[in-house]
């Protein structure tokens, strides 16, 4: 279990992360918005961040994502553990924010009301979760003139989403959180080689597909997640010194990264095949260059290689 002062290093990490993707680059919110509230806005829909502090029985609050796209408001918090009190404090915030958007109905006789308010859309993205962990947070409201309403806020897993689904529905907000899945074999994962080489190698395919989906067009936003990914993977990794070196190294890239690269290509899965062409090249049976065509590497790669 985590001290309690682990535990809120670790939340303030997660937050922080969360909160500098939304000022910096809110745009990578919009996929995420879609894929909660099944809306399809294009990923340059104009977004306007709106106020996320509010006055409570509690004092100030602040909530951790409220965007206005078009003529709805959509409110994100960001949870690293299952929280049952979040549905109530979501509502609170919610209630603000609609009192701020209360019109008031033009008169008229007959008219049955006096305000109209409109409520956001809220949801709540657990970074952890576990098999208690519903689907939506809903609290049962209950008028006094006897209706009811039951109040659902729907819920993100993120650790259900697979890295191919990140990619495929762009959901790169979640990027930065990714290894919190591994989060408790991490001891036992970094101590063998081979499963450390496994996170090595899929943290390199995370960065190239990154790369891919970004553009060279978009680099704030490449730069700004590669950043986040390292800032939350320093911590998680934070009692693995090897390990981080190694992954902190991936996403710092020029030539450390090349560098790494080449290390993996010689000790990852393919090592096998490497072995067998760097041997026939040894024995005079294979030139250099067809050998690194064989393997998909540079000749440089290769002459590396060999000189190891």
């Amino acid at each position: 279990m985590e001290k309690t002062t682990d535990l809120h290093e670790s939340t303030a990490v997660f937050d922080d992360v969360f909160r500098t993707m939304l000022e910096r680059i809110p745009e990578i919110m919009i996929p995420l918005i879609n894929e909660v509230f099944s809306t399809n806005y294009p990923d340059d829909e104009p977004i306007t961040q709106l106020k996320n502090e509010h006055f409570t029985k509690s004092g100030v609050s602040i909530t951790d994502c409220v965007l206005g796209i078009r003529d709805k408001h959509y409110h994100l918090e960001c949870q690293s553990t299952t929280d049952r009190t979040i549905a109530l404090r979501i509502i609170e915030h919610d209630m603000a924010l609609a009192l701020q958007s209360a019109k008031e109905v033009e008169f008229s006789e007959g008219s049955e009301h006096d305000y109209e308010m409109q409520f956001p859309h809220s949801c709540v993205i657990y970074l952890r979760h576990n098999n208690n962990t519903k689907e939506k947070a809903c609290v049962h409201i209950l008028f006094q003139d006897d209706t009811a309403h039951t109040y659902g806020i729907p819920i993100i897993k993120a650790q259900e989403y697979t890295k191919d689904e990140i990619f495929e529905k762009n959901l790169l907000a979640l990027l930065p959180y990714y290894f919190m899945r591994y989060e408790k074999a991490l001891p036992t994962l970094c101590r063998d080689e081979e499963s450390s080489l496994v996170l090595l190698e899929e943290l390199l395919d995370i960065r190239t597909r990154l790369e891919q989906a970004i553009g060279e067009e978009k680099g704030l936003i490449y730069t700004e997640l590669i950043s986040h990914i390292r800032k939350i993977d320093n911590h998680l990794f934070r009692g693995h010194a090897e390990t981080r070196e190694r992954m902190e190294a991936i996403t710092m890239g020029g030539q450390v990264y090349e560098t790494l690269t080449d290390q993996l290509l010689a000790q990852g899965i393919e090592q096998g095949k490497l072995n067998t062409l760097i041997a026939l090249v040894q024995d005079g049976l294979l030139s250099v260059e067809e050998a690194s065509k064989r393997a998909g590497m540079t000749v440089e790669a290769f002459k590396k290689l060999l000189a190891n």
